[in-house]
């Protein structure tokens, strides 16, 4: 099966990077997967993107190297077993704060005796490979978004749920949640003590640790504190600063 550059990365030690697409058209999203992040998600929660994008976005990815992955828009089993059979090797579950609702996304994403997932991954096995049912979870990452005060307090027991392959800190709605305002990086003092504590539980239970990093100075401390999946923010913001200090480059006045 193809593997995952996310788990070679993890296999000589290092952190991998991610790329958030939030742009629904494959030409500008085929240019992003060459540029060498290690894997790129594709958001159906907070994009103008929908599921009849999603098949043509992954086929633009394919002609890089990067791991196709997706942000779903809510705990669905029908959502997780499409995005699964269109190819991602990797799910983003948001607003996880339960044990139940943690063995619930990890059932789905597998097939039994272990989850519910139905056999059929039409476009999984073309980009897996043949012995995708062999090899399936030694590839596919099953990763709870923690971003509530909630998902924060059941963070030691969600982490330790079977199955699950990482904890990922999402700042900007946990920071909400505590009466902040919206902000892609750290505002909040519940903030920065969740970005230890997701950490912690990470390695207590053996599995990884991510986060939305969306400025340099965020993603080094996150990757000085032991995170190993780092995403380095959303395309259509990167791509709008660049323009915007092109712009200011040139008509300084």
């Amino acid at each position: 099966m193809r593997r995952n550059p996310i788990r070679e990365r993890w296999a000589r030690g290092e952190a991998a990077s991610n790329l958030w697409i939030d742009i629904g058209w494959p030409v500008t999203v085929e240019a992003l997967g060459r540029l060498g992040y290690d894997s790129y998600t594709v958001d159906l929660q907070h994009s103008l993107i929908d599921r009849s994008a999603l098949v043509s976005l992954f086929q633009a990815l394919s002609l890089g190297t990067g791991a196709p992955m997706v942000r779903i828009t809510q705990n669905d089993p029908g959502e997780i077993a499409f995005v699964l059979d269109a190819g991602a090797y990797g799910v983003i579950c948001p607003t996880i704060e339960t044990v139940e609702e943690a063995r619930a996304f990890v059932a789905a994403c597998e097939y039994p005796p272990k989850g519910v997932r139905s056999w059929g991954p039409a476009r999984g096995v073309m980009y897996g490979g043949a012995d995708y049912f062999e090899n399936y979870r030694s590839e596919i990452l099953t990763i709870a978004l923690i971003e509530t005060a909630q998902g924060v307090r059941n963070l030691d027991a969600i982490a330790a749920v079977p199955g699950l392959d990482m904890v990922y800190l999402g700042p900007n709605d946990l920071g909400v949640s505590h009466g902040a305002k919206p902000s892609y990086t750290p505002n909040h003092p519940e903030v920065d003590r969740a970005m230890d504590l997701v950490v912690a539980a990470a390695k207590k239970h053996s599995i990884a640790a991510g986060m939305h990093t969306a400025s340099k100075e965020v993603a080094l401390a996150a990757k000085a504190k032991g995170y190993t999946l780092l995403s380095l923010g959303y395309a259509s913001k990167i791509m709008a600063a660049a323009a915007t200090s092109t712009l200011k480059d040139v008509f300084k006045n």
